[in-house]
């Protein structure tokens, strides 16, 4: 069996490639790091890093290993929150990943009776792409997940979905400002602010553009919602988001909404995940259990009215 202290040294060294500055960050001698290593290696019967000159580097068995110490460092945790938890009952650190849209807007809206009912439960937010939340979930760096569209991976769970219908986003002085509603086709040759490819929400207006053959002429991308809707605010700019984004905006007067006609843009989702293959500890269940419920009652307009209307009026997402 490979001691927690031997497993520990093992991923500092993977972590850094460098037995010096592992030795560093644990506070021992260099040749209490090395020995260990040695010893590990002599119980697998091979190597477990490559030595270079620059430093260390691991191996094909390595690399299975260090998976191993991380599902182990994921358990131990769980396994003092689930512990820590039965003595509390209401207890715990939950990781959460999510996409900027919904950070901004429903969490935002979701949280603070949350922790005023749950005082014992801390939180990590960390915002990041639809593709890296689905992979962040699915590698048990997360507890659980928000990203923009359908699971991209079978070894999620879809635990709740809302509706997040796109808009066009544009100043009140734009031209398209007085439109109802308009196709993505209508509006493409128009300048544009839009998020990167790491988006979800990118994904699917590229795929629509795709489909249609047609080309969008982007002048801005960026890793920023929010910039890009303030841009648009202050330029002859548009962008694509779903309306309960920019609500702030809306209801200031310095942004409409337009709602966009294309079936696929039109029943656009945001899907609450977690991973198949780990049980959610009793903080994350309280949290995952409360914000289905929140998800399931967060109202919209049946019927989205005029993006002049919508400044004061902001659209929400509703559950399917």
């Amino acid at each position: 069996m490979i001691e927690s202290t031997t497993l520990r040294y093992f991923y500092e060294v993977a972590a850094f490639g460098s037995v010096r500055v592992a030795a560093e960050k644990l506070f021992v001698a260099q040749s209490a790091v090395s020995r260990q290593i040695a010893l590990l290696e002599d119980e697998l019967g091979v190597p477990v890093f490559e030595r270079h000159a620059r430093g260390m580097a691991l191996t094909a068995a390595g690399e299975l290993l260090l998976r191993y110490a991380q599902d182990n460092k994921t358990q131990l945790a769980d396994l003092k929150g689930q512990i820590h938890e039965y003595e509390t009952l209401a207890k715990g650190h939950v990781r959460v990943g999510c996409v900027e849209g919904i950070l901004h807007g429903l969490l935002t809206s979701f949280m603070p009776n949350f922790i005023l009912t749950h005082p014992g439960i801390t939180f990590s937010l960390d915002l990041m792409g639809s593709h890296a939340v689905g992979e962040s979930v699915a590698e048990h760096k997360y507890d659980l997940g928000i990203l923009f569209g359908a699971s991209p991976r079978p070894d999620l769970i879809e635990l709740q979905k809302i509706e997040q219908p796109l808009c066009v986003i544009a100043s009140p002085r734009h031209p398209l400002a007085q439109l109802r509603s308009c196709t993505l086709a209508q509006v493409a040759d128009a300048p544009l602010a839009l998020p990167d490819r790491s988006f979800g929400l990118r994904q699917l207006v590229d795929r629509a553009s795709s489909k249609g053959k047609f080309k969008l002429n982007i002048a801005v991308e960026t890793n920023s919602l929010s910039f890009a809707s303030r841009l648009v605010a202050e330029s002859d700019l548009i962008t694509f988001q779903p309306s309960d984004v920019v609500a702030p905006l809306i209801e200031a007067g310095k942004v409409v909404a337009i709602p966009l006609a294309d079936a696929s843009l039109r029943s656009a989702r945001a899907t609450l995940v977690a991973s198949y293959s780990r049980r959610l500890s009793l903080a994350a269940n309280h949290l995952s259990q409360s914000l289905i419920a929140y998800m399931q009652g967060w109202q919209r307009p049946s019927k989205p009215g005029r993006a002049t209307a919508a400044r004061t009026a902001p659209a929400r997402g509703r559950s399917e």
